[in-house]
């Protein structure tokens, strides 16, 4: 899984996220459906540093990340923007940086944002006002 070798994992909390390993939902921290999908994946206060990676996009049927109080750096990908099941989102205190991204306005199913304890920059997009799900942010 590209997720973990972009984050810097001092406890061993993702050591078991082997990328030979056929099956993800035995990996600690991942939740997954009933047939397999990777719905989840919580991973707070563990001190995960390194940067959020790209590929986080990939995992199209995920409904939670939940990230929060580790030490995560550098921009929050865009590619979370394609995460159409995406329901909750917590990446509160970390060091993200830059502009929360404007791809956000795709996460439809989206009704809990929590992004506070950063060092985020710019306006919040206007767009995310289109988002009629959203009960927190």
């Amino acid at each position: 899984m590209g997720i973990k070798s972009f984050l810097v994992d001092p406890i061993g909390v993702l050591e078991n996220w082997d990328e030979a390993s056929p099956d993800p939902c035995s990996w600690s921290m991942v939740t997954c459906s009933a047939d397999g999908q990777v719905i989840g994946l919580g991973a707070p206060s563990q001190g995960l540093s390194g940067v959020l990676a790209p590929s986080m996009g990939n995992l199209t049927n995920i409904q939670t990340v939940l990230l929060q109080d580790n030490n995560i750096s550098g921009n929050i990908p865009s590619e979370i923007g394609k995460l159409s099941k995406l329901q909750n989102l917590d990446l509160s205190n970390n060091n993200f940086c830059g502009q929360i991204p404007t791809t956000f306005y795709h996460l439809k199913n989206l009704e809990f944002l929590r992004l506070t304890g950063n060092n985020l920059s710019g306006e919040i997009p206007a767009s995310l006002a289109n988002l009629t799900d959203l009960h927190l942010m």
